[in-house]
């Protein structure tokens, strides 16, 4: 505030402010797509031509009003964005501006909305006023005016009640469950997935007028979850059955124009249970009584009061007045937006976690395969004392001996159908699950190249029909066997027909199990075909199945992961390398020591395993897998001078190192006489220093991979001298620039070089 003094009068002027203040501008939100009606904040996209605008009042004073005072003020405008969602939308109802409430449109709320239709319009004033920031925001639902900041240099605190889509689905306001669940899946990129039962839950949905929208506070969610939560909330089961999504709604009373299923599937007894291992029929497990609660909450947004948060509770009386009040957790429910909707939902979670709280689990054979969550049965087992016990289904699982394994809750006491299926007057075809053990017909050990295994052996088998898998176990002495992994798969094994030359592109093969698939060129490039002949990684592009059920595969890539095409014989094995092989690691120390290996074989049911000591082992030496060398070997010699006629001299060694992806680095190692000594590391070149002028030094560089191994290592030689001849031209010469000028020649390697000098003219050696 300044007052500024001058003749009779007096002048106050505000401070004025400098810019505009962003109270809801956020880089990167997620654009939220509103289905139903809910209440929005909004963000600031745009803004601009923030203005200040002053006003002066002038007051006169004393005697004769010969005295003046002026108070000079600011207000201040700004054209600004606020998105709302994607669109398009239908409309905009309620907006709140600070704290007052006015119904779009009105002059107070000083914004126009735009729909976010697509191909919709930019906004006329930034097309009149800054045409090259004009915009026009496809497919966004926004808000936008010249907004009256008054006195503050920032918008005022706007909330909207967006209108969004899907409203013909359910009232008008809010949107059925089941079309909401059809957007999430369309958003998602799956509106393909067919949903079976979602006619009838849309039609249980609209009976029990339970409609939602959109949370008012939306952040980015996996479809999965929005789908479960809003089944859940609808008290229904979701779960795939036959390639499809299912619904089923769980209600047990009929509301409205809708009817829950109460129809029995089967009523299971002693010839329909499969006994576990203690002989029970059926596993009952109950709920502590401090569990079964008999008062469920909710969290809602209601809709009458601003979109505020309010709780509703639904108490069992009969059960309060019996064991006392035991409240569950609240449950967030702000997909509703009626007290009536939430009262509707507590009291569902109610009377589901007071009388769902007897749980059975039970074991039926593949003749009940119909059977899938939502389903009812009744149970009959003297044991646990049931009756005819009416369940649903709460999961399906295949155990693994291969029944079904069925979870099931109990239901209350009512009027239900007769049993769908009598499979009792059947007779049900009996399934042998104690078939014989076939063993494995041939275990190959392979020992490929540290990019595909590193210190692992790929081990292969193939075996007759029948066989179910086997357990694979090691040992070092041939007499204690650890078990280190089960293998269920047979490998895809055959052997070459004829012989196959180190240029050869084309192969036949004979294969003892399995089939092969056909790829691309750029397959067989990757490897992604990648067979183990002999000592060779080899792709293929092309597998043609000939008549006599052998293969022709063509397009060979050879010598893949650093292998060396050569040439093979007919009858030689050839092994698919693939996830069927199991992985067996080993250590560095292990290598040149023998294991024996055993696998003992199960039936197709995973039972039946072979006794250990019936198995024949299989002896097999770890041998160092292939790393190949370095190439283009070259050895040079570089001169320095030390001062006080003290010379030394360095041997480098530079290479190229082989094309692995397991490559780490390569080493050298040197010695004039005796032991090897360690001279460096490097990827592309070593250099050894401190050596002898006259003396032959022997230099080996060994590839060292991610792993750990290295390979046999390549070994030249080279004497030091002097090199007194005329230094060559440094090649190669050039210059760049940045803040300051950069010059690189390569080095002259046939004379023994004291310096180089960088000149601006022709006169060699002077200063």
């Amino acid at each position: 505030m300044g007052f500024l003094f001058g003749g009779k009068g007096t002048t106050t002027r505000a401070d004025k402010l400098g810019d505009f203040q962003i109270n809801s501008a956020s880089y990167g939100e997620v654009v939220p797509d509103i289905l139903g009606t809910t209440r929005v904040s909004g963000n600031v996209i745009y803004w601009d031509d923030f203005t200040a605008h002053e006003h002066k009042q002038t007051q006169r004073a004393g005697k004769g009003g010969g005295s003046k005072h002026t108070n000079i003020t600011y207000t201040y405008t700004v054209a600004a964005a606020i998105a709302l969602c994607e669109g398009p939308i239908q409309s905009v109802g309620k907006v709140w501006v600070d704290k007052e409430v006015f119904d779009y449109p009105n002059p107070n709320i000083q914004l126009t909305l735009f729909n976010g239709s697509l191909g919709q319009s930019p906004w006329p004033y930034v097309v009149g006023k800054h045409p090259e920031k004009a915009l026009p925001y496809s497919g966004l639902a926004y808000m936008a005016g010249v907004v009256d900041l008054g006195d503050r240099g920032s918008l005022p605190n706007y909330n909207f009640e967006v209108r969004g889509k899907l409203l013909s689905t359910g009232d008008g306001v809010d949107v059925n469950p089941a079309d909401y669940i059809l957007q999430v899946l369309k958003s998602a990129g799956m509106g393909d997935v067919q949903i079976d039962g979602l006619d009838n839950y849309r039609r249980y949905c609209a009976a029990a007028d339970l409609l939602i929208s959109s949370p008012p506070s939306m952040s980015a969610q996996k479809a999965q979850q929005i789908i479960n939560d809003i089944a859940e909330m609808t008290n229904a089961y979701l779960f795939w059955s036959n390639n499809k999504l299912k619904i089923v709604p769980l209600a047990d009373e009929a509301v409205g124009s809708w009817s829950p299923d109460k129809e029995i599937k089967y009523d299971l007894g002693i010839d329909d249970l499969i006994p576990g291992s203690d002989g029970q029929l059926v596993l009952y497990s109950r709920k502590d009584s401090s569990e079964c609660y008999n008062q469920a909450s909710v969290e809602f947004i209601n809709r009458s009061n601003s979109y505020e948060k309010e709780v509703v509770s639904f108490e069992v009386v009969a059960d309060v007045q019996r064991n006392g009040l035991r409240p569950a957790s609240v449950k967030t429910a702000h997909y509703l937006y009626t007290k009536k909707r939430a009262m509707y939902l507590a009291e569902q979670l109610a009377m589901k976690q007071l009388y769902a709280k007897n749980q059975y689990t039970f074991r039926l054979d593949w003749a009940f395969c119909r059977l899938e969550p939502g389903d009812l049965v009744t149970l009959t087992d003297e044991i646990c004392q049931l009756n005819k016990q009416v369940v649903v289904i709460t999961a399906v699982n295949e155990a693994n001996d291969g029944q079904l394994e069925i979870t099931a809750v109990g239901k209350p006491p009512g009027t239900y159908s007769p049993a769908k299926y009598d499979v009792h007057e059947n007779e049900r075809p009996f399934v042998d699950y104690n078939q014989p053990v076939p063993s494995i017909s041939k275990l190959s050990v392979i020992q490929p190249p540290g990019d595909i295994a590193g210190d692992e052996l790929l081990l292969a088998v193939t075996a007759p029909n029948g066989w179910g898998g086997c357990n694979i176990w090691v040992s070092d002495s041939g007499t204690a066997y650890k078990q280190i992994g089960t293998l269920n798969h047979r490998a895809r094994i055959g052997s070459l027909v004829s012989g196959l030359t180190d240029t050869g592109t084309t192969c036949t093969v004979k294969m003892s199990y399995g089939e092969l698939k056909s790829g691309t060129h750029i397959d067989a490039e990757r490897g992604n075909t990648v067979c183990w002949l002999n000592g060779e990684c080899l792709s293929y592009e092309t597998a043609t199945l000939q008549a006599n059920g052998n293969y022709v595969l063509s397009g060979l890539v050879r010598g893949q992961y650093g292998t060396t095409a050569v040439s093979h014989n007919a009858g030689e094995e050839i092994v698919r390398l693939d996830e069927a092989l199991f992985r067996a690691p080993y250590r560095t120390e292990d290598i040149g020591k023998p294991i024996y290996i055993k696998c003992t074989s199960m039936n197709i049911f995973g039972g039946q395993e072979q006794d250990l000591a019936d198995v024949e082992a299989f002896e097999y030496t770890i041998k160092p897998y292939y790393i190949p060398e370095v190439s283009n070997l070259t050895l040079y010699t570089k001169y320095y001078d030390l001062g006080q006629g003290v010379k030394s001299y360095d041997v480098v060694a530079t290479y190229k190192p082989p094309n692995i992806t397991s490559f780490d680095t390569a080493e050298a190692w040197y010695r004039e006489s005796g032991q090897w000594q360690y001279g460096g590391n490097g990827n592309g070149q070593v250099i050894i220093s401190g050596c002898e002028l006259g003396k032959t030094y022997d230099v080996r560089v060994q590839v060292k991979d991610v792993h750990g191994n290295y390979s046999q290592g390549v070994i030249k030689s080279i004497q030091v001298v002097m090199k007194s001849e005329k230094p060559n031209t440094p090649q190669g010469f050039r210059v760049s620039f940045s803040d300051r000028a950069y010059f690189n020649w390569l080095e002259v390697r046939n004379a023994d070089v004291d310096y180089y000098e960088l000149r601006s003219d022709l006169n060699v050696g002077s200063r």
